[in-house]
């Protein structure tokens, strides 16, 4: 069984964790590998709570990059780094979360703007004219410098002049 999983390991909820842990429960898995400790979580109570419960379910734990193999009934050695590790891991990832929340207070004190700048959709009328033209979706997207679905999305808008409310020329739109 092959779990990939690209939430934040900060979430104990993430659907195919919980998957990996129900299906060690039932007996069908030997073994759990990672890559790393924090891949499989950050916050260090739920890491090692997670490896009780595959350790109680008769699962191996293998974090290939930091030589750590946690086997049911398995030496203090092991357990130690383990324990070690996942308190790192919470430690780094309180201090990705501070030092973030302190350089969006500062970017916000000094007035820069946050977020993914404005995009300029192109108007509706336009994106209708070059598809009656018989441009395809792409081609539209590529003249008006966006995306196919803004593009669709942007033709099947009602027929407003401009986005001022006023009533445009009606007729079909060809999607």
């Amino acid at each position: 069984m092959r779990i990939e999983e690209s939430a934040s390991g900060a979430w104990d909820g993430r659907p195919e964790l919980q998957r990996l842990l129900r299906e060690a429960r039932r007996g069908l898995l030997d073994c759990v590998l990672v890559w790393k400790l924090d891949r499989f979580g950050r916050s260090a109570l739920d890491v090692l709570a997670n490896i009780q419960a595959l350790a109680d379910a008769g699962v191996r734990f293998v974090a290939a990059t930091q030589g750590i193999d946690i086997k049911p009934g398995g030496d203090a050695m092991s357990r130690l780094m383990l324990t070690v590790l996942a308190a790192v891991a919470e430690f780094e990832r309180d201090l990705i979360r501070e030092r973030t929340r302190l350089g969006l207070a500062k970017a916000r004190a000094l007035g820069k703007r946050l977020g993914r700048p404005k995009l300029k959709h192109p108007s509706a009328s336009r994106v209708r004219e070059l598809r009656a033209l018989g441009k395809s979706w792409a081609q539209i997207a590529a003249e008006l410098r966006c995306s196919t679905g803004v593009a669709r999305l942007r033709a099947t808008e009602p027929r407003h002049a401009k986005g001022h409310g006023r009533a445009e020329q009606r007729g079909p739109v060809r999607p």
